[in-house]
């Protein structure tokens, strides 16, 4: 522990420097520059929980629902080491999170002022994560023991907002839903090509994978593919920095395909594999009616979950998907106002999708959430509407849960706090060590795990 404790001091060291470094730059432009800004239109709202929000009735209301993952949230409560562990993950994530700053500040047109409200979040959340560690009885919770990564999360978000930063990676976002927009008539053309439907299944699953792979990176993949030799050593990279993101649909599916190539299903199967069981449900004549499906980045995530949507609801006309994604920005998770721009622009190229849509067969929900982890004792009431209004039976319901937040993270166990019949499906790729370590895998392993909630005892 004292050696994690020096590691975390130098660490904390080197972001002050870093820190100091970046007011000196910001100072200087701030003297330099006298353009107002031009986005004084995004709102800043405080972080709160909905007071509209109600749990999700999936829930079996014979069960405690928990969204603890084992190993996370259950060991930060109680132990110092493993809160610790997580902050040291979260206290790596700053340099993203200043790079993202920077990137949005220029999406804004923001002045150096932008930054500033960034320096300030960064010294905060960094004050509050060296005190979760110590403080056993909890610090952004009131529950009287250790804060969680939820409690982490959750306060992140707060402090960002408190900041005057609603949406701090909005540039990103916004380039990676540009990007995957152009690739999604060719994945759409790549899945339609495939004959059998066994083989429709696996591409669809693996684009959903390898878009867990893409995410976050999808603007530096496309340009090291199109700009730079086969290693990568060298680049040539356009002047004008939008013509790098220019690029037409084969250079981005090119791309795309060598991320799939690290997600294709093995012999063996993946590290967690449902797969047959998902194939087996589906030919049985009994294909899932209703599908939840949770959200989780912007761009190749998003995308992939549209393929899902559109695989699934295509398979037989009684089934009805609901794509969800958080009601507040959280990191580059898509947000529920994102992802229905971004559905309305598939559909302009998807003859498929939009037929779906027309029939009110796939939309789109926001959950309620406020971070990247979720709580299914939180959702909205339109989330909550969608379910009671459904006239289907428990076992015609799946749930689907994208990426390591809502999967991994949060709800390893969701099945069994779900009504007997309702199936939970996780999809996502392993991408950190303590996520691997807790799981007994190796990262970049693929999850592709299927659940049903049990019959009560």
């Amino acid at each position: 522990s004292r050696v994690t404790m020096r590691a975390l001091a130098n660490q904390s060291s080197a972001l002050a420097l870093a820190r100091d470094g970046r007011e000196r730059a910001t100072h200087r432009a701030s003297s330099t520059s006298s353009s107002p800004s031009r986005a004084r239109w995004i709102k800043s709202r405080a972080l709160a929980t909905d007071a509209r929000t109600t749990p999700l009735p999936l829930l079996s209301a014979d069960k405690a629902y928990s969204h603890v993952s084992p190993g996370v949230c259950d060991a930060c409560e109680r132990s110092r080491d493993a809160r610790e562990a997580w902050v040291a993950l979260l206290l790596g994530q700053f340099p993203s999170h200043v790079a993202n700053a920077e990137r949005t500040r220029a999406h804004l047109n923001e002045d150096a002022s932008y930054i500033e409200k960034y320096e300030a979040f960064e010294r905060a959340y960094e004050k509050y994560l060296l005190s979760a560690i110590e403080r056993d009885e909890g610090v952004a919770s009131a529950r009287g023991v250790g804060d969680t990564l939820m409690d982490m999360v959750e306060e992140k978000e707060r402090l960002l907002r408190s900041c005057g930063l609603e949406d701090m990676f909005m540039g990103l976002k916004a380039n990676e839903n540009e990007i995957c927009l152009a690739l999604y008539p060719e994945m759409c053309r790549a899945v339609d090509g495939v004959s059998d439907a066994r083989g429709r299944l696996r591409l669809v699953i693996e684009a959903a994978l390898a878009g867990n792979l893409f995410d976050a990176g999808a603007a530096a993949a496309v340009q090291n593919v199109a700009f730079c030799d086969t290693e990568q050593a060298v680049c040539d990279y356009p002047e004008d920095e939008q013509k790098r993101f220019n690029l037409d649909a084969s250079q981005l599916f090119a791309t795309f395909a060598k991320a799939q190539e690290k997600v294709l299903r093995p012999e063996s199967g993946w590290k967690f594999d449902s797969f047959e069981e998902i194939d087996a449900r589906l030919r049985s004549g009994a294909p899932w009616k209703r599908v939840l499906i949770f959200c989780d980045n912007a761009g190749a995530d998003t995308m992939g979950m549209v393929l899902v949507a559109r695989y699934l609801a295509s398979l037989n006309a009684d089934t009805h998907v609901a794509l969800v994604a958080n009601t507040t920005a959280a990191l580059n998770d898509i947000t529920f106002d994102e992802l229905r721009r971004f559905v309305s622009s598939c559909v302009k190229s998807d003859d498929t999708l939009r037929a779906l849509v027309d029939e009110g067969r796939v939309q789109c929900l926001p959950s309620g959430a406020t971070s990247t982890l979720l709580d299914f004792s939180r959702v909205s009431q339109d989330l909550a509407s969608y379910v009671n209004g459904a006239s289907v039976r428990e076992n015609d319901w799946l749930v689907v849960l994208d990426g390591m937040g809502r999967s991994l993270e949060s709800n390893w166990n969701a099945a069994s706090y779900m009504s007997p019949g309702v199936d939970v499906l996780s999809l996502a790729m392993v991408k950190s060590e303590i996520n691997a370590r807790r799981l007994g895998a190796e990262v970049y392993d693929c999850v592709v795990r299927l659940n049903t909630a049990p019959n009560v005892s």
